[in-house]
């Protein structure tokens, strides 16, 4: 199994970096590498709840994010199962574990795991898209 962490040092109130991995109007601005977009955003936040987000290409290709949350401490970590509803690569679930510390009362500083990927192709696909949208998030306005 493969994965790989990121860490990131944002400026904003931990309270509202939490807020971005979870409310759909913050979701839309940043849950998707380049100019990709989210088109819909279903979510029940809390453990053992289930989420579906549908992401579209300016090609009209879509592209369907299902998992599950499996533990939520506000301001402290998320984590949460990852498939993709697809037919174009190994559907294979993967988890993602978010740890949120409060640097300050306007700094957070955020380290991401994302495990469980069959191949190193996969892996590094999903580092990329997660390097470019933690770009997005450090320009969310509150």
């Amino acid at each position: 199994m493969f994965d790989f962490s990121l860490s990131a040092t944002l400026a904003m109130p931990v309270t509202h970096l939490f807020e971005a991995f979870h409310k759909t109007e913050l979701l839309v601005q940043w849950f998707a590498p380049g100019n990709i977009i989210i088109t819909q955003v279903m979510s029940n936040f809390e453990e053992a709840g289930r989420y579906r987000i549908t992401m579209q290409e300016p090609s009209g290709v879509q592209y369907v994010l299902t998992g599950e949350y499996s533990t939520i401490r506000p301001n402290e970590s998320l984590m949460f199962s990852w498939a993709w509803e697809d037919n174009q690569e190994e559907s294979v679930m993967t988890s993602v574990n978010v740890s949120f510390e409060e640097v300050d009362a306007h700094t957070s500083h955020l380290t991401l795991i994302h495990s469980g990927f069959s191949n190193e192709q996969e892996r590094d696909q999903h580092q990329q898209g997660w390097v470019a949208c933690l770009e997005k998030l450090s320009k969310l306005k509150a």
